[in-house]
Protein backbone atom coordinates (compact mmCIF):
# COMPACT_ATOMS: atom_id res chain seq x y z
CA UNK A 1 0.00 0.00 0.00
CA UNK A 2 2.81 2.83 0.91
CA UNK A 3 4.42 1.81 -2.59
CA UNK A 4 1.56 2.04 -4.33
CA UNK A 5 0.92 5.61 -2.43
CA UNK A 6 4.49 6.47 -3.17
CA UNK A 7 4.19 5.83 -6.75
CA UNK A 8 0.69 7.95 -7.19
CA UNK A 9 2.13 11.14 -5.12
CA UNK A 10 5.24 11.06 -7.51
CA UNK A 11 3.21 10.05 -10.85
CA UNK A 12 0.91 13.18 -9.94
CA UNK A 13 3.63 15.55 -8.89
CA UNK A 14 5.12 15.28 -12.21
CA UNK A 15 1.74 16.13 -13.94
CA UNK A 16 1.20 18.74 -11.30
CA UNK A 17 4.66 20.42 -12.42
CA UNK A 18 3.85 22.25 -15.63
CA UNK A 19 0.79 23.75 -14.23
CA UNK A 20 2.45 24.87 -11.55
CA UNK A 21 4.89 26.70 -13.69
CA UNK A 22 2.26 27.47 -15.82
CA UNK A 23 0.71 29.25 -13.00
CA UNK A 24 3.80 31.40 -12.39
CA UNK A 25 3.35 29.17 -8.63
CA UNK A 26 6.78 28.09 -8.93
CA UNK A 27 9.65 29.97 -6.81
CA UNK A 28 13.19 29.83 -5.48
CA UNK A 29 11.74 28.16 -2.23
CA UNK A 30 10.14 25.27 -4.48
CA UNK A 31 12.71 22.97 -3.79
CA UNK A 32 12.26 22.94 -0.29
CA UNK A 33 9.38 20.58 -1.26
CA UNK A 34 11.85 17.93 -2.32
CA UNK A 35 13.37 18.59 1.53
CA UNK A 36 16.30 20.85 0.30
CA UNK A 37 15.93 22.61 3.67
CA UNK A 38 17.60 25.93 4.86
CA UNK A 39 20.73 25.09 6.11
CA UNK A 40 20.10 27.14 9.33
CA UNK A 41 17.60 24.35 10.11
CA UNK A 42 20.34 22.16 10.98
CA UNK A 43 22.06 24.27 14.00
CA UNK A 44 18.46 24.30 15.52
CA UNK A 45 18.63 21.40 18.18
CA UNK A 46 15.31 19.60 18.73
CA UNK A 47 12.95 21.87 17.48
CA UNK A 48 9.08 21.81 17.87
CA UNK A 49 7.92 21.66 14.10
CA UNK A 50 4.67 23.34 13.70
CA UNK A 51 2.71 22.46 10.19
CA UNK A 52 0.63 24.68 8.92
CA UNK A 53 -1.25 24.64 5.14
CA UNK A 54 -1.94 28.06 4.57
CA UNK A 55 -3.24 31.49 5.52
CA UNK A 56 -5.68 30.56 8.31
CA UNK A 57 -3.44 27.92 9.79
CA UNK A 58 -0.67 29.36 9.90
CA UNK A 59 -2.30 32.40 11.80
CA UNK A 60 -2.58 30.44 14.40
CA UNK A 61 0.54 28.33 14.69
CA UNK A 62 2.13 32.17 15.13
CA UNK A 63 -0.15 32.78 17.73
CA UNK A 64 0.71 28.53 19.43
CA UNK A 65 4.53 29.02 18.92
CA UNK A 66 4.10 32.82 20.61
CA UNK A 67 2.24 30.54 23.57
CA UNK A 68 4.71 28.25 23.74
CA UNK A 69 7.89 30.92 24.10
CA UNK A 70 5.62 32.42 26.86
CA UNK A 71 5.38 29.28 29.08
CA UNK A 72 9.07 27.53 27.56
CA UNK A 73 11.44 30.27 26.64
CA UNK A 74 13.94 27.88 25.88
CA UNK A 75 12.43 26.02 23.16
CA UNK A 76 12.99 26.36 19.67
CA UNK A 77 10.50 26.39 17.25
CA UNK A 78 10.29 26.01 13.05
CA UNK A 79 7.47 26.50 11.18
CA UNK A 80 5.96 24.58 7.55
CA UNK A 81 3.39 25.22 5.40
CA UNK A 82 2.17 24.17 2.38
CA UNK A 83 1.38 27.46 0.62
CA UNK A 84 3.02 30.87 -0.85
CA UNK A 85 0.63 32.93 1.23
CA UNK A 86 0.84 30.92 4.02
CA UNK A 87 4.62 30.99 4.43
CA UNK A 88 4.46 34.87 3.82
CA UNK A 89 1.67 34.79 6.75
CA UNK A 90 4.47 32.99 9.27
CA UNK A 91 7.36 34.61 8.03
CA UNK A 92 5.12 37.92 8.94
CA UNK A 93 3.78 37.82 12.20
CA UNK A 94 6.52 35.32 13.68
CA UNK A 95 9.27 37.07 14.61
CA UNK A 96 10.94 36.59 17.80
CA UNK A 97 9.20 33.44 18.31
CA UNK A 98 9.97 31.13 15.28
CA UNK A 99 13.40 30.36 14.15
CA UNK A 100 12.83 29.11 10.72
CA UNK A 101 10.09 29.12 7.88
CA UNK A 102 10.12 26.74 5.32
CA UNK A 103 7.85 24.85 3.06
CA UNK A 104 6.55 21.08 3.97
CA UNK A 105 7.98 18.60 2.03
CA UNK A 106 5.83 16.14 -0.28
CA UNK A 107 4.39 13.06 1.53
CA UNK A 108 7.27 10.76 -0.56
CA UNK A 109 8.99 8.30 1.85
CA UNK A 110 12.84 9.19 0.98
CA UNK A 111 11.50 12.52 0.81
CA UNK A 112 10.19 13.06 4.51
CA UNK A 113 12.81 10.71 5.48
CA UNK A 114 15.19 13.23 4.92
CA UNK A 115 13.57 15.88 5.99
CA UNK A 116 12.82 14.83 9.42
CA UNK A 117 16.73 13.88 9.56
CA UNK A 118 17.52 17.69 8.88
CA UNK A 119 14.98 19.10 10.71
CA UNK A 120 15.05 16.09 14.08
CA UNK A 121 12.00 17.33 15.76
CA UNK A 122 11.73 16.92 19.37
CA UNK A 123 7.92 17.53 18.51
CA UNK A 124 5.38 17.59 15.69
CA UNK A 125 2.80 19.58 15.83
CA UNK A 126 -0.05 20.01 13.15
CA UNK A 127 -2.55 22.14 12.78
CA UNK A 128 -5.97 20.92 12.00
CA UNK A 129 -6.35 17.62 10.78
CA UNK A 130 -3.62 17.19 8.29
CA UNK A 131 -2.77 13.15 7.64
CA UNK A 132 0.28 12.94 5.69
CA UNK A 133 0.86 9.05 6.44
CA UNK A 134 4.71 8.96 5.15
CA UNK A 135 5.63 11.66 7.46
CA UNK A 136 3.58 10.09 10.41
CA UNK A 137 5.17 7.08 9.67
CA UNK A 138 8.76 8.18 9.80
CA UNK A 139 7.92 10.42 12.94
CA UNK A 140 6.60 7.31 14.92
CA UNK A 141 9.44 5.16 13.62
CA UNK A 142 12.09 8.17 15.09
CA UNK A 143 9.63 8.28 18.29
CA UNK A 144 8.39 12.20 18.03
CA UNK A 145 5.58 12.67 19.54
CA UNK A 146 2.90 13.66 17.32
CA UNK A 147 0.11 16.31 18.37
CA UNK A 148 -2.76 17.51 16.27
CA UNK A 149 -4.08 21.12 17.57
CA UNK A 150 -7.11 22.58 16.28
CA UNK A 151 -8.29 19.28 15.44
CA UNK A 152 -11.42 19.42 13.34
CA UNK A 153 -13.21 16.69 11.11
CA UNK A 154 -15.96 18.43 8.30
CA UNK A 155 -18.82 17.18 7.17
CA UNK A 156 -17.30 15.80 4.09
CA UNK A 157 -13.68 14.94 5.93
CA UNK A 158 -16.09 12.48 8.10
CA UNK A 159 -17.61 10.78 5.10
CA UNK A 160 -14.34 10.48 2.79
CA UNK A 161 -12.04 9.92 5.52
CA UNK A 162 -15.14 6.81 6.80
CA UNK A 163 -15.08 5.26 3.27
CA UNK A 164 -11.49 4.39 4.03
CA UNK A 165 -12.08 3.79 7.43
CA UNK A 166 -8.97 1.09 7.89
CA UNK A 167 -6.21 3.18 6.08
CA UNK A 168 -7.42 6.40 8.19
CA UNK A 169 -7.23 3.99 11.71
CA UNK A 170 -3.69 2.84 11.22
CA UNK A 171 -2.90 7.08 10.05
CA UNK A 172 -4.11 7.83 13.23
CA UNK A 173 -2.67 5.07 15.30
CA UNK A 174 0.77 7.36 14.58
CA UNK A 175 -0.82 10.42 16.54
CA UNK A 176 0.01 10.52 20.24
CA UNK A 177 -2.58 13.36 21.30
CA UNK A 178 -5.38 14.39 19.93
CA UNK A 179 -6.72 18.33 20.81
CA UNK A 180 -9.49 18.82 19.09
CA UNK A 181 -12.21 21.80 19.01
CA UNK A 182 -15.33 20.26 19.85
CA UNK A 183 -17.03 17.63 21.45
CA UNK A 184 -18.12 16.62 17.67
CA UNK A 185 -14.65 16.87 15.96
CA UNK A 186 -13.94 14.21 19.31
CA UNK A 187 -16.47 11.74 18.41
CA UNK A 188 -15.67 11.91 14.99
CA UNK A 189 -12.07 11.06 15.16
CA UNK A 190 -12.45 7.83 18.03
CA UNK A 191 -15.04 6.50 15.11
CA UNK A 192 -12.69 7.17 12.95
CA UNK A 193 -9.84 4.83 15.18
CA UNK A 194 -8.45 7.19 17.49
CA UNK A 195 -7.76 6.24 20.67
CA UNK A 196 -10.14 7.58 22.96
CA UNK A 197 -7.65 8.17 25.45
CA UNK A 198 -5.78 10.49 23.43
CA UNK A 199 -8.19 12.25 22.78
CA UNK A 200 -9.56 15.48 24.50
CA UNK A 201 -11.16 19.22 23.83
CA UNK A 202 -9.62 22.22 24.13
CA UNK A 203 -11.50 24.02 22.21
CA UNK A 204 -10.68 26.21 18.90
CA UNK A 205 -7.76 28.54 19.11
CA UNK A 206 -9.71 30.79 16.61
CA UNK A 207 -11.28 32.00 18.98
CA UNK A 208 -8.32 33.37 20.88
CA UNK A 209 -7.88 36.52 19.13
CA UNK A 210 -6.42 39.68 20.88
CA UNK A 211 -8.18 43.09 19.42
CA UNK A 212 -5.63 45.93 19.33
CA UNK A 213 -6.74 49.00 21.82
CA UNK A 214 -5.81 51.29 19.00
CA UNK A 215 -6.89 49.41 15.54
CA UNK A 216 -4.65 50.71 12.72
CA UNK A 217 -7.56 50.55 10.33
CA UNK A 218 -10.90 51.69 11.34
CA UNK A 219 -13.86 53.57 9.41
CA UNK A 220 -11.55 57.06 10.22
CA UNK A 221 -8.29 55.97 8.58
CA UNK A 222 -9.87 54.64 5.89
CA UNK A 223 -11.82 57.80 5.10
CA UNK A 224 -15.34 56.68 5.63
CA UNK A 225 -17.65 59.84 7.78
CA UNK A 226 -19.19 59.39 10.75
CA UNK A 227 -22.72 58.78 9.81
CA UNK A 228 -21.91 56.59 6.83
CA UNK A 229 -23.09 52.99 7.14
CA UNK A 230 -20.83 50.33 6.22
CA UNK A 231 -21.47 47.05 4.58
CA UNK A 232 -17.82 44.71 4.58
CA UNK A 233 -18.40 41.58 2.10
CA UNK A 234 -15.58 39.46 2.96
CA UNK A 235 -13.65 36.63 1.48
CA UNK A 236 -16.30 36.48 -1.02
CA UNK A 237 -16.16 34.02 -4.52
CA UNK A 238 -17.89 34.42 -7.66
CA UNK A 239 -21.21 34.93 -8.35
CA UNK A 240 -21.21 36.46 -4.81
CA UNK A 241 -19.73 39.62 -5.79
CA UNK A 242 -21.80 41.01 -8.18
CA UNK A 243 -24.76 39.88 -6.00
CA UNK A 244 -23.49 42.11 -3.39
CA UNK A 245 -22.98 44.87 -5.54
CA UNK A 246 -26.52 44.57 -7.22
CA UNK A 247 -28.01 44.50 -3.53
CA UNK A 248 -25.55 47.63 -2.39
CA UNK A 249 -26.98 49.69 -5.70
CA UNK A 250 -30.06 48.94 -4.74
CA UNK A 251 -30.43 49.64 -1.47
CA UNK A 252 -28.57 52.69 -2.23
CA UNK A 253 -31.47 54.32 -3.47
CA UNK A 254 -32.89 54.72 0.14
CA UNK A 255 -30.08 54.42 2.03
CA UNK A 256 -27.92 57.48 0.81
CA UNK A 257 -25.00 57.01 3.68
CA UNK A 258 -24.18 53.42 2.68
CA UNK A 259 -20.50 52.61 2.00
CA UNK A 260 -19.98 49.12 0.30
CA UNK A 261 -16.43 47.69 1.43
CA UNK A 262 -15.77 44.56 -0.56
CA UNK A 263 -12.79 41.90 -0.55
CA UNK A 264 -12.57 39.22 -2.52
CA UNK A 265 -11.17 35.69 -1.61
CA UNK A 266 -8.88 35.84 -4.56
CA UNK A 267 -7.28 39.60 -4.86
CA UNK A 268 -6.35 38.32 -8.82
CA UNK A 269 -9.77 38.77 -9.68
CA UNK A 270 -10.09 42.35 -8.13
CA UNK A 271 -9.77 43.30 -12.55
CA UNK A 272 -13.16 41.47 -13.39
CA UNK A 273 -14.98 43.08 -10.20
CA UNK A 274 -13.54 46.71 -11.31
CA UNK A 275 -15.11 45.83 -14.52
CA UNK A 276 -18.63 44.78 -13.11
CA UNK A 277 -18.47 47.64 -10.61
CA UNK A 278 -18.24 50.15 -13.63
CA UNK A 279 -20.50 48.41 -15.87
CA UNK A 280 -23.24 49.25 -12.90
CA UNK A 281 -22.59 52.54 -13.19
CA UNK A 282 -21.04 52.90 -9.63
CA UNK A 283 -17.74 54.31 -8.89
CA UNK A 284 -14.73 52.27 -6.79
CA UNK A 285 -11.24 53.03 -5.11
CA UNK A 286 -8.77 50.81 -4.12
CA UNK A 287 -7.58 50.02 -0.38
CA UNK A 288 -3.68 49.48 -1.51
CA UNK A 289 -4.29 53.37 -2.75
CA UNK A 290 -5.53 54.53 0.81
CA UNK A 291 -3.49 52.52 3.26
CA UNK A 292 -0.17 52.70 1.63
CA UNK A 293 -0.22 56.57 0.59
CA UNK A 294 -2.30 57.59 3.66
CA UNK A 295 -5.19 58.69 1.43
CA UNK A 296 -8.76 59.11 2.40
CA UNK A 297 -11.91 56.96 1.21
CA UNK A 298 -12.89 59.40 -1.83
CA UNK A 299 -15.97 61.27 -1.04
CA UNK A 300 -17.94 60.19 -4.18
CA UNK A 301 -16.86 56.53 -4.65
CA UNK A 302 -19.47 54.25 -3.64
CA UNK A 303 -17.01 51.08 -3.17
CA UNK A 304 -13.77 50.34 -1.33
CA UNK A 305 -12.15 47.76 -3.10
CA UNK A 306 -9.78 45.44 -1.14
CA UNK A 307 -6.63 44.28 -3.14
CA UNK A 308 -4.32 43.30 -0.83
CA UNK A 309 -3.92 39.94 1.77
CA UNK A 310 -3.98 40.37 5.63
CA UNK A 311 -6.32 43.03 6.47
CA UNK A 312 -9.68 41.74 5.98
CA UNK A 313 -9.68 40.86 9.83
CA UNK A 314 -9.01 44.50 10.66
CA UNK A 315 -11.26 45.96 8.05
CA UNK A 316 -14.12 44.31 10.03
CA UNK A 317 -13.83 46.81 12.31
CA UNK A 318 -14.80 49.53 10.30
CA UNK A 319 -18.18 47.65 9.30
CA UNK A 320 -21.86 48.81 10.34
CA UNK A 321 -23.21 45.28 8.93
CA UNK A 322 -21.10 42.24 7.81
CA UNK A 323 -21.39 39.64 5.06
CA UNK A 324 -19.01 36.49 5.43
CA UNK A 325 -18.43 35.26 1.67
CA UNK A 326 -17.98 31.54 0.66
CA UNK A 327 -21.43 30.69 2.41
CA UNK A 328 -23.72 31.64 -0.95
CA UNK A 329 -21.44 30.40 -3.35
CA UNK A 330 -20.63 26.68 -1.82
CA UNK A 331 -17.82 27.32 -0.93
CA UNK A 332 -17.69 25.96 2.71
CA UNK A 333 -17.72 29.80 4.09
CA UNK A 334 -15.44 31.58 6.02
CA UNK A 335 -14.47 32.47 9.51
CA UNK A 336 -17.04 34.38 11.53
CA UNK A 337 -14.87 34.97 14.51
CA UNK A 338 -13.05 37.48 12.44
CA UNK A 339 -15.78 39.99 12.42
CA UNK A 340 -17.19 38.93 15.70
CA UNK A 341 -14.13 39.70 17.55
CA UNK A 342 -14.39 43.34 16.35
CA UNK A 343 -18.67 43.04 18.26
CA UNK A 344 -20.37 42.77 14.69
CA UNK A 345 -23.41 41.98 13.37
CA UNK A 346 -22.72 39.20 10.84
CA UNK A 347 -24.43 37.31 8.09
CA UNK A 348 -23.74 34.44 5.81
CA UNK A 349 -25.59 32.20 3.47
CA UNK A 350 -26.50 27.96 4.64
CA UNK A 351 -23.18 27.01 3.04
CA UNK A 352 -20.82 27.33 5.90
CA UNK A 353 -19.56 23.78 5.83
CA UNK A 354 -16.34 24.53 6.62
CA UNK A 355 -16.88 26.54 9.76
CA UNK A 356 -20.10 24.74 10.42
CA UNK A 357 -19.52 24.23 14.30
CA UNK A 358 -18.58 28.21 14.78
CA UNK A 359 -21.12 29.44 12.18
CA UNK A 360 -23.81 26.96 14.24
CA UNK A 361 -22.47 29.18 17.67
CA UNK A 362 -23.16 31.85 16.10
CA UNK A 363 -26.72 31.89 15.16
CA UNK A 364 -27.59 30.01 17.91
CA UNK A 365 -26.28 32.48 20.15
CA UNK A 366 -27.67 35.57 18.50
CA UNK A 367 -24.82 36.99 16.90
CA UNK A 368 -25.64 36.00 13.43
CA UNK A 369 -28.12 35.25 10.48
CA UNK A 370 -28.07 32.86 8.07
CA UNK A 371 -29.74 33.20 4.95
CA UNK A 372 -30.89 31.28 2.10
CA UNK A 373 -30.48 33.69 -1.29
CA UNK A 374 -30.49 36.91 -2.80
CA UNK A 375 -33.65 38.20 -1.47
CA UNK A 376 -33.14 37.03 2.00
CA UNK A 377 -29.79 38.44 1.89
CA UNK A 378 -30.83 41.91 0.73
CA UNK A 379 -34.09 41.93 3.50
CA UNK A 380 -31.95 40.79 6.10
CA UNK A 381 -29.14 43.48 5.64
CA UNK A 382 -32.06 46.13 5.31
CA UNK A 383 -33.77 44.87 8.62
CA UNK A 384 -30.61 45.11 10.08
CA UNK A 385 -29.46 48.77 8.88
CA UNK A 386 -33.21 49.60 9.66
CA UNK A 387 -32.99 48.38 13.47
CA UNK A 388 -30.14 49.39 15.18
CA UNK A 389 -31.33 47.83 18.20
CA UNK A 390 -31.18 44.32 16.80
CA UNK A 391 -28.17 45.10 15.33
CA UNK A 392 -26.47 46.42 18.71
CA UNK A 393 -27.63 42.75 20.16
CA UNK A 394 -25.98 40.93 18.05
CA UNK A 395 -23.05 42.84 18.22
CA UNK A 396 -22.93 42.19 22.32
CA UNK A 397 -23.80 38.80 21.45
CA UNK A 398 -20.83 38.43 19.53
CA UNK A 399 -18.43 39.62 22.00
CA UNK A 400 -19.99 37.21 24.71
CA UNK A 401 -19.37 34.28 21.91
CA UNK A 402 -15.81 35.10 21.82
CA UNK A 403 -15.17 35.99 25.41
CA UNK A 404 -17.16 32.48 25.94
CA UNK A 405 -14.91 30.51 23.61
CA UNK A 406 -11.79 31.67 24.16
CA UNK A 407 -8.71 29.89 25.92
CA UNK A 408 -8.10 27.01 23.69
CA UNK A 409 -4.70 28.29 22.92
CA UNK A 410 -3.29 28.06 26.99
CA UNK A 411 -5.20 24.37 27.12
CA UNK A 412 -3.45 23.52 24.15
CA UNK A 413 0.35 24.62 25.34
CA UNK A 414 -0.34 22.39 28.33
CA UNK A 415 -0.99 19.63 26.73
CA UNK A 416 1.76 20.03 24.47
CA UNK A 417 3.96 20.97 27.59
CA UNK A 418 3.30 17.11 29.19
CA UNK A 419 5.23 15.62 26.10
CA UNK A 420 7.76 18.30 26.26
CA UNK A 421 8.70 17.10 29.68
CA UNK A 422 9.04 13.59 28.54
CA UNK A 423 11.62 14.41 26.02
CA UNK A 424 13.31 16.62 28.22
Amino acid sequence: MRILYNIFFLIFGIIYLPYLLFKGKLHRDFLQKFSFLPEEIKHIKKPLWIHAVSVGEAAIATKLAKAIKETFPDARIVISTTTRTGNDMACKTSQGSVDEVFYFPLDVSFIVSRAVRLIDPGIYIMIETELWPNLLEELKRRQVPVILANGRISDNSFRNYGRVAFIVKKILNNISCFCMQSDTDAGRIIKLGASPGKVSVTGNMKFDVETPDQPEIGRKSLGFGDDDEILVAGSTHYPEESMVIDLFKELRERKKNLKLVLAPRHIERVEAIKIYIEDKGLSYSLFSDIHSRKESFPSGSDILLVDTIGHLKDIYNAATLVFVGGSMAKRGGQNPIEPGVWGKAVIFGVHMFNFREIADIFVQGGAAACVKDKTELKNKIEDLLNNEKKRREMETNALKIIRDNSGAIKKTVNRIGEYMAVKR
